[in-house]
């Protein structure tokens, strides 16, 4: 009795040794891959005054010629943007056609790395009221 509960015990500190150490790797790489740093309008925030263009930052150099980024505004109506452009090595840029409204805006993102491994996300921002 005594020996099935040792061989047990070692089983269930093997099974979470190794859980442990799957959940540690995964966490591991994930600085590694491309992903989002910041963005202007930053994300969640109410801005004063429509911004002309959107800013992300990238912890890599994202690859501009598959890059996508759309905006959404109140009413689901798509925000016209200007060609991606570069502002340095890992900065996107997409200007604004056109003066926003207030409300509720909508930012969706896609790029992909050097390595292939491709990064996407969504965030929100809100243009309040102009100031007078």
């Amino acid at each position: 009795m005594l020996l099935s509960l040792a061989i047990g015990s070692r089983r269930a500190a093997a099974t979470a040794a190794f859980a442990i150490c799957l959940v540690g790797a995964s966490a591991w790489t994930a600085p590694f891959h491309l992903h989002l740093l910041k963005s202007s309008p930053p994300a969640n925030a109410t801005v004063n005054g429509a911004p002309d263009s959107i800013r992300l930052w990238f912890s890599q150099t994202p690859e501009l010629k598959v890059t996508t980024v759309t905006v959404t505004g109140p009413g689901s109506t798509s925000v016209p943007l200007a060609p991606l452009a570069s502002a340095d090595s890992a900065t996107v840029v997409a200007a604004v056609k056109r003066k926003l409204s207030p409300g509720a805006y909508t930012v969706a993102w896609r790029t992909m790395a050097r390595d292939g491994h491709v990064a996407r996300g969504t965030f929100g921002f809100t243009v309040g009221p102009t100031k007078r």
